[in-house]
């Protein structure tokens, strides 16, 4: 096995327990109700996501463009032989 496939496979899989880590501790509505998207007098989902949840939205978009870069980059990397 290549050096470098078990070092992306162990930062893969620590990024996939941390991003986990994240989830497990938010307390999920059960209950099913109207969710408004908008509302600049009170709680809305937008309002939500950028006060409340504003780091880990922060986190996950810089998570998906890495990883939008990186396969970019494993595209277009030529093959060494």
């Amino acid at each position: 096995m290549n050096p470098r496939n078990l070092l992306v496979g162990i930062t893969l899989g620590f990024f996939l327990v941390l991003l986990s880590l994240f989830f497990v501790g938010v307390p999920w509505a059960s209950e099913t109700h109207e969710v408004p998207l908008f509302d600049p007098s009170g709680p809305a989902v937008a309002n939500e996501q950028f006060t409340t949840y504003m780091v880990t939205l922060i986190l996950i978009a810089l998570l998906l463009s890495s990883a939008m870069i990186g396969g970019v980059y494993l595209a277009k990397r030529e093959e060494k032989t």
